[in-house]
Formats: C-alpha cells, sequence, structure tokens
C-alpha cells in the first residue's frame, strides 16, 4: 500500500506520523515537523490516489526513468509532489523551520476530497497551506471550483420500422444540449486569472439495441465554477431550466436532473496574503518566476482555503501530462 510506503519512508526521516483511517484501507498519512517555538503552522498537502489507468500507452504502475523523465500513472499527479515534500521534510528535521510544518499526504483528491475534509474536520489550526500539484513550479493562487450532475432523459422504445411510435431519448439529449449551450450559463462571467467559467457535457450514454428507438439516455454534465459563484446556485439555475425545457416534451418522456455528486468550490487568495508574498521571495530567490498565475483545475487547495486556511497550489511538472496515456514528471 502506498500510504504505508509513504508513512515508513517519512519515519526514517526522523518524522513523527500517523495513520488515520478515513475508509477502510485508505487512510491519510500525517507526518509533523515542530519548528521554533511560537511561530506559524504550515500545512502542506499531496494525494496518494491516482485516476483510472485504461488506454495508458506505457506500464501504469511499473515507474520507468527514460531521459531524464518518470513513466506511469500518478508520476505528475501526484507523486511529484508527494517525493518532493517527503525530501523537504528530511532536509528540514536537521535544521528546524521558524514555523511548524504539518504534510499530510492525503487519500481521494482525484473525486470527492475525502482526504482532505477528513483531516479539515479534526479541527487543528493551520495559519496557511501549500497543495502540491503539478504547475510547474507558478505560484497559484486562484482557480476554479467544480460542480458535476447527471440528467437522465426517459422516452417510449418502439421498432426502428415504426419510429413515430416511440420518442426518441437521445433527440431529447441533443436538443437539451442545445438548449444549455445556448443560454449563456456558462461563460456569463470572467476573472483576471482564470478567464470565463465552462459547461461541458462528458459522459452521454443511451439507447436499448441496433433497431430500438432509444427510450433512456444518461448525461453527465462538468461545470467549472469562478471564485465567487456557488455551486448549488449554478445547478438550481441549470435543474429550473431543464424542467422549463422538459415541460415542452410530449408525455410520457420526462427529464430527471439529479442532485450534485460533487460541488466544490474555486478560490481567489488574495495577491498580498502573506503565503504568497513569502512564495513569490522564494521564487525569486531562485530565480524562478514569482508572479501569481490562475488554473482552471481545482485541488485540496480549495478546501483548505475554503477552511480558513489560505493557501496556494505549486509544485512540479505540468498538468498537461495528468491523466494522459504517457504520464510522467520530469526528474532532477
Amino acid at each position: 500500500m502506498l500510504g504505508a510506503h509513504v508513512a515508513e519512508w517519512l519515519r526514517r526521516a526522523g518524522l513523527e506520523v500517523e495513520i488515520d483511517t478515513v475508509l477502510p484501507g485508505r487512510p491519510n498519512v500525517i507526518a509533523r515537523l515542530q519548528g521554533r517555538p511560537g511561530g506559524r503552522r504550515l500545512l502542506w498537502e499531496g494525494h496518494l490516489d491516482t485516476v483510472q489507468v485504461s488506454g495508458m500507452s506505457v506500464a501504469p504502475f511499473e515507474p520507468t526513468l527514460r531521459e531524464g523523465c518518470l513513466y506511469g500513472r500518478g508520476a505528475v499527479d501526484d507523486k511529484g509532489c508527494l517525493a518532493a515534500f517527503m525530501l523537504a521534510l528530511r532536509s528540514l528535521t536537521k535544521s528546524p523551520p521558524d514555523c511548524d510544518v504539518t504534510f499530510v499526504a492525503a487519500m481521494d483528491e482525484e473525486f470527492q476530497f475525502k482526504g482532505i475534509r477528513h483531516h479539515l474536520a479534526r479541527g487543528e489550526r493551520y495559519d496557511f497551506g501549500i497543495a502540491g500539484e503539478p504547475t510547474e513550479l507558478r505560484i497559484v493562487r486562484a482557480c476554479k471550483g467544480c460542480v458535476r450532475w447527471t440528467i437522465e432523459i426517459v422516452g417510449k422504445s418502439a421498432h426502428t420500422s415504426r419510429p413515430q411510435e416511440g420518442i426518441d431519448a437521445i433527440r431529447i439529449a441533443e436538443d437539451l444540449l442545445r438548449c444549455l449551450r445556448d443560454s449563456g450559463i456558462a461563460g456569463s462571467g470572467t476573472h483576471p486569472l482564470l478567464g470565463a467559467s465552462t459547461l461541458t457535457c462528458t459522459m452521454f450514454r443511451a439507447g436499448e439495441g441496433p433497431n430500438t428507438v432509444p427510450a433512456s439516455a444518461r448525461l453527465t454534465f462538468d461545470y467549472r465554477t469562478l471564485p465567487d459563484q456557488a455551486g448549488a446556485e449554478v445547478w438550481n439555475e441549470i435543474e429550473a431550466m431543464t424542467r422549463r425545457f422538459a415541460a415542452t416534451l410530449p408525455p410520457p418522456a420526462r427529464v430527471i436532473v439529479e442532485p450534485p455528486f460533487i460541488d466544490t468550490t474555486g478560490m481567489d487568495v488574495p495577491g498580498d496574503s502573506p503565503i504568497v508574498v513569502a512564495m513569490q521571495d522564494v521564487c525569486a530567490s531562485f530565480g524562478m518566476s514569482a508572479e501569481p498565475i490562475g488554473v482552471p483545475f481545482g485541488s485540496d487547495a480549495t478546501k483548505m482555503t475554503a477552511g480558513g486556511i489560505p493557501s496556494i497550489i505549486f509544485g512540479p511538472g505540468s498538468i498537461a501530462q495528468a491523466h494522459t496515456a504517457d504520464e510522467f514528471v520530469r526528474v532532477g
């Protein structure tokens, strides 16, 4: 188990380590390093989980080092960041920092953020946070949120030799997608670092057979919110719009909008926040870009910031390599 390996490595490095079970067989690993008395408390977070491996062109779980790059599922998202945090902690044991550092190797960042939510629910106090994600070592202070939900469409089956006797769920789905795209609900506002919000239909499952008018369709949606948008408000607006659309359909056709299965807010940490300013000084001292940026993807940093811990996202590698068929992170 990866968590057990991380925990053992951290123990050997001389750190205080805790295994905190979130779900059976799926713990958070917590390491603590005490700084000088009276200092602030810093939370570092990286995640243990990865996404699916289907369609990969490299061996997903057999790390391969080639031409200065490490290949495998999770190499950049998020093992490069985990390794960086772990090595930094080991180095700091020899010269304790001014602040206390707690490192959480969290489970379930990729789906429902259960790991970081579980840790925050413990009620521990932190002044600032850094979530490790592949940002090409750029300081990320703003990111979009995300709300995801599913819409089920029920039509009426019929033999395709007599399609007029059925109600085509795929055609209804096409019309609904056109309605939502034309509504202007996505892209109605902009953010200087993030651009516009976006609405994407990510999954479409429909039909029962090759000679049957499809009586069912199931669509999954992903809406990337701006920091000032609440996912529930977006969903409520789309649900009302879909209800109006459904009222125009012939019976017994109907449309069912299911509640969100993901609703996570964006974040916009001020540019003069101490964590942003401190990280700018660090980057500048190494000759790296110190200009903060925004990103369209989410992370556990949004939960940390929403929980009262102003946080940035920072880490090695590029998000362009995350979740890809040949995922890799550059080494060294």
